[in-house]
């Protein structure tokens, strides 16, 4: 028996695609022990990871999606899933522990089923975000990258085109997380503009106004480097 099976237990869900009933596995809550926590709010935590049981997947149709929205799913988008998932998928038995490579494919399937079902773009967004955060975990610099980009673009696209709040979080919170995205890809003069956007609004959360100036006065210490370093 695995070490981390005491802290894992099983629950029963229906697929809201094609109605099978199957068990899911989740963490127990006092078996979250939290480490750290990252600028871009990604949590690492001690013996076991919450993140790596956030996606449901029906192994009868082979819908697959976060736990937050796996029953939210409309008639239009699973009738989408029924033509273009169904019958390519070939069901495969679910480990009793997830491991990050396992973690990772899970929500490479999340996020293939949320482009065909033509899901928002905030829920995809965040589905990157999560496949960077994973990668981060495993040290693969590169392939994070890739996936902090794809998010990015997507909470843009969210950000001009959805209904506040996306996936939970309000206005501010967004704007410092697309702030956060452009500086760790490099966007380091975008990064300084949402800041500042940020750092102007009234009445946002005391967390997010910390973040804010604490990255503003990072970033504007990089960036008078930069230049420094451009007139030698």
């Amino acid at each position: 028996m695995s070490s981390l099976d005491d802290k894992l237990y099983e629950k029963s869900v229906e697929c809201p695609v094609c109605g099978n009933q199957f068990k899911v596995l989740a963490v127990k809550r006092k078996a979250y022990i939290v480490e750290s926590r990252d600028t871009d709010f990604c949590v690492t935590y001690k013996d076991i990871n919450p993140l790596f049981y956030d996606v449901w997947i029906c192994q009868l149709c082979g819908y697959a999606a976060q736990k937050s929205t796996f029953s939210k799913i409309t008639y239009k988008r699973s009738e989408l899933i029924k033509k273009h998932i169904t019958p390519r998928w070939v069901a495969k038995e679910s480990p009793s522990v997830i491991e990050s490579e396992a973690a990772v494919n899970r929500y490479k399937l999340a996020l293939i089923n949320a482009q065909i079902s033509k899901a928002k773009s905030s829920e995809v967004a965040g589905i990157c975000l999560k496949i960077a955060w994973l990668y981060r975990f495993m040290g693969k610099e590169e392939d994070e990258l890739h996936f902090l980009k794809h998010s990015l673009d997507k909470y843009l696209e969210a950000f001009s085109s959805e209904r506040f709040p996306l996936e939970n979080m309000d206005e501010a919170t967004v704007m410092y997380l697309i702030a956060e995205l452009h500086r760790r890809v490099g966007n380091l003069e975008e990064s300084a503009r949402w800041l500042n956007k940020v750092i102007s609004l009234k009445g946002i959360p005391d967390r997010i106004s910390k973040l804010a100036r604490e990255q503003w006065q990072s970033l504007r210490e990089t960036l008078k480097e930069e230049k420094a370093a451009n007139m030698i």
